[in-house]
């Protein structure tokens, strides 16, 4: 089949590189977002998906919003089936119908759990044990269409975002050859979703920040939802730090009895920080302007105590 391939980000690549490689498809063109500032000196860089798009001579439309115009682009490339994996856009009628198959969907959740942007960070941050990949054929919807094939996977306790969404791909490419085989051939009999939905918004970088009012499991779970996109912060007099890596500590040691929430006591060489329940041993953080490091040498740095908000 020709397809048009929509995405964006690294995981995006792992697919569009498989369907390039494998050869049984052919992409007749790449949607991604447009070029966007990036670090610091907010340099524009074109995303992950244009970058290996264009290495490998195929036709690149960046759009951050399907148009007219955009439509057209699509168009004249006469695609049998587009395929959507973390573009960051949503698709209207009008662009849905240009392929004779429409449009396909890889989404990191098992639907209609977890509808929206951030399924595998907003699982994680809820204190999920399963997530999985869903394909399904788009509307206008909320990821709310038909579903042609659905595997679960189990979250490990030390996933984090990344860890689980690079996984996750790797099952989505398993389960993409058999789901576009019976499209092209035409039995292809998706079904539609049951059960009750939830919403997985967009993390924003205030939904990273760290309330320490919460329990240690709540603060662990937003620490690897959050990781590596926005980050988990939470303050230090008037200094943002970022928590890369952190867990539930399983005893409360003595010396934390009597402190004030959000407190940091280096304990045993731990990075040990009371929360409103539980202890929180802080396993790596990244102060402002400095590189990732160990928790208990940054501690140790303070003098072996401070009081995060």
């Amino acid at each position: 089949m020709r397809i048009v391939f929509a995405g964006t980000t690294t995981n995006a690549v792992d697919v569009l590189r498989y369907l390039v490689e494998q050869g049984r498809h052919e992409i007749c063109a790449v949607l991604t977002r447009e070029d966007a500032p990036v670090g610091r000196k907010q340099i524009m860089t074109e995303s992950p998906v244009a970058a290996y798009a264009g290495s490998q001579g195929l036709r690149v439309i960046k759009a951050n919003r399907l148009n007219a115009d955009t439509n057209e682009l699509i168009a004249e490339t006469n695609p049998e089936l587009g395929l959507v994996i973390a573009y960051g856009a949503l698709l209207k009628q009008a662009s849905l119908e240009i392929p004779n198959h429409g449009w396909l969907n890889i989404h990191y959740s098992m639907l209609p759990q977890w509808r929206g942007a951030a399924p595998v960070q907003r699982a994680l941050m809820a204190g999920d044990s399963e997530s999985g990949v869903t394909i399904f054929q788009l509307d206008e919807g909320m990821d709310t269409g038909p579903i042609h094939a659905q595997v679960a996977a189990t979250i490990e306790p030390d996933d984090n975002a990344k860890t689980l969404l690079d996984r996750l791909t790797n099952v989505a490419i398993s389960m993409l050859d058999e789901t576009l085989s019976k499209i092209d051939a035409g039995i292809a009999t998706p079904a539609a979703q049951v059960g009750a939905s939830t919403h997985a918004a967009k993390l924003s970088r205030a939904d990273a920040q760290i309330d320490w009012s919460y329990s240690a499991s709540q603060i662990e779970n937003l620490v690897r939802g959050a990781y590596p996109e926005p980050i988990a912060w939470a303050k230090v007099d008037t200094e943002a730090i970022r928590i890369i890596r952190a867990r539930r500590h399983g005893s409360v040691p003595s010396q934390l009895d009597d402190v004030e929430i959000g407190t940091a006591l280096l304990i045993d060489s731990l990075a040990l920080i009371k929360t409103g329940d539980g202890v929180l041993q802080v396993i790596e953080v990244q102060p402002a302007s400095k590189n990732i490091m160990p928790a208990s040498d940054w501690l140790r740095g303070k003098h072996g105590r401070l009081v995060l908000s």
